[in-house]
């Protein structure tokens, strides 16, 4: 295994991570600002077409241009979409909708190809302990980037912050480069098939998209609670803006001890099902907190608790699955699981949502975080372990 090759993947995880930092806060700021938290559901609802369409035409010329093509055109775009933003939202709120629903998609995009190219380098033997410490960089990269909006959007405004996509995607492109040309997956072709029929003829992709779709519906109902909140709490826009991008480094701060600590202990003392059956057994703790003490304090406190997992814990033992799999099924399966399953299953939650309008959110909603999350516990247990990879599992 290329040393080389280690060094500048994780500078690539890096940047990727440290730009959505930056962006993410005023992203989620400025939607609020505009359009009232009321609108999350429906935009939820509303990206199912636009991720369906972004994953068919990401697979449809991964084979002809190549992975480092493919991210140079999706760093493009970001670019220009988040400059535009900045430049024009002031004056075209409306910018923001697109903004908005496009960040849910070029993370993970990025994210994706970095980790198919990981995937296909890092031999299974080293993944156990390399993935968290990989994991563990893009969370310095998260926590470094939170900081600017976390302390200074009120002096840079929010919509200057989309001003910082430009250098850390160019930095993220040539970082990405080097990795690649030391990687082994130069002389490797990918071919051509329907992912999504990939995913559901393969009982552990199959199980790896239910986790991520159940995992996704907790995060989307934290989510939309925390904005609530935030909403009802915090009036002024870059206040806003500093108070997501605090509680952004928390999330940040909170997933690097997972990865440093958690995941070790975990994988060594309980083996990847039992983290996965560890972990909704946290966030039902969590959830349930939620049922008897609403506040905006405890609300802060269970959204940074659950994206910290999300970033750090479950992302790693959902990477872990991926290891025995065939190279073709780690770039375009894993495409349609981590892009298209990732996002769209906000837009399920979205529709109980919707449905609760006439009920307090505030109680409803965190009732149906605790039964999602039985739900899960269910599918590890009913599907993972029926259909697991010895390997991998043990």
């Amino acid at each position: 295994m290329n040393r080389l090759f280690i060094f500048f993947i994780m500078l690539a995880v890096f940047f990727v991570t440290g730009e959505y930092g930056i962006t993410r806060p005023a992203s989620q700021a400025l939607l609020i600002t505009h359009y009232s938290s009321a609108i999350l559901p429906w935009i939820w609802l509303a990206t199912i077409p636009f991720n369906l369409t972004a994953i068919s035409l990401y697979n449809r010329f991964l084979s002809k241009w190549g992975p480092v093509k493919m991210l140079a055109l999706i760093a493009g775009l970001t670019i220009v979409i988040n400059g535009f933003s900045g430049l024009f939202t002031p004056f075209f709120p409306s910018l923001i909708l697109f903004q908005f629903a496009w960040k849910d998609i070029y993370v993970i995009l990025m994210l994706t190809q970095v980790w198919s190219l990981i995937h296909s380098t890092i031999p299974s033997a080293k993944a156990k302990y390399l993935y968290g410490v990989i994991y563990g960089v893009g969370t310095l990269g998260s926590v470094l980037g939170s900081l600017i909006p976390g302390f200074f959007a009120t002096r840079l405004g929010s919509e200057s912050l989309f001003f910082f996509t430009l250098p850390a995607y160019l930095l993220l492109f040539f970082f990405y480069r080097k990795a690649f040309l030391h990687s082994s997956f130069k002389s490797v072709d990918i071919k051509t098939h329907d992912s999504f029929s990939m995913v559901y003829r393969t009982p552990i992709l199959l199980a790896i998209m239910l986790l991520v779709v159940l995992m996704q519906m907790s995060v989307g109902l934290m989510e939309f609670q925390f904005n609530l909140h935030l909403e009802q709490n915090i009036v002024a826009k870059d206040l806003r803006t500093e108070y997501v991008g605090q509680m952004m480094t928390y999330v940040n701060l909170l997933s690097g001890f997972f990865q440093i600590v958690g995941s070790m202990i975990m994988i060594r003392f309980f083996g990847v099902l039992g983290s996965h059956t560890l972990i909704p057994l946290f966030l039902l703790t969590n959830a349930a907190l939620l049922l008897f003490m609403p506040s905006f304090a405890l609300i802060s406190f269970a959204f940074v608790f659950i994206k910290a997992v999300d970033f750090s814990l479950f992302g790693v033992m959902r990477e872990m699955l991926y290891v025995p799999l065939k190279l073709d099924e780690k770039y375009r399966a894993k495409a349609v699981i981590d892009v298209f399953a990732y996002r769209s299953s906000k837009a399920l939650i979205s529709l109980s949502i919707i449905g609760l309008q006439f009920f307090p959110a505030i109680t409803i909603l965190p009732a149906l975080s605790v039964a999602i999350l039985a739900i899960w516990l269910g599918t590890v247990w009913f599907f993972l372990k029926k259909h697991h990879t010895q390997s991998i599992i043990s």
